[in-house]
């Protein structure tokens, strides 16, 4: 299989397990526990951010592919984390809109958000989070 097709299919699992992460403990504190939509979704990012970062590290842009000494680094951490903070912002900026204030499902929000961000995540991943030009002595 070409290395393209492979990437795009590792990304897409390793998203799907973050992004159902996210879903679940975001409609769980909402629905079950009453939190605020926006804090709950907040809590549901950052319990999937380390299942997005671990699975993409050592799954998607593997070290040998990317040329990075080592599956973690410092720099490919840092750099994912502006990458994700930024979908995120991106995310939160959706529900609140979406769903907080004008009244869309939740259930819907999340999800059409979740996916519509997966494009900038892995285009910004691909050609700087994980890239070949990571400085790996940090």
């Amino acid at each position: 299989m070409p290395r393209q097709i492979t990437e795009l299919a590792a990304f897409a699992l390793v998203g799907v397990a973050a992004s159902v992460t996210h879903f679940l403990v975001t409609v769980i504190l909402v629905e079950q526990l009453g939190v605020v939509i926006w804090q709950a979704n907040i809590i549901g990012f950052l319990v999937a951010l380390p299942v997005s970062y671990f699975g993409h590290a050592f799954f998607t842009f593997t070290a040998r592919r990317y040329g990075r000494d080592q599956a973690v680094t410092n720099q490919s951490m840092r750099r994912f984390t502006v990458t994700a903070v930024t979908g995120f912002a991106i995310n939160q900026s959706s529900v609140v809109l979406f769903a907080d204030w004008l009244g869309y499902p939740l259930r819907m929000v999340v999800f059409l958000t979740i996916c519509g961000v997966a494009a900038f995540l892995f285009i910004a991943s691909k050609m700087w989070a994980f890239s070949e030009r990571i400085d790996t002595t940090n």
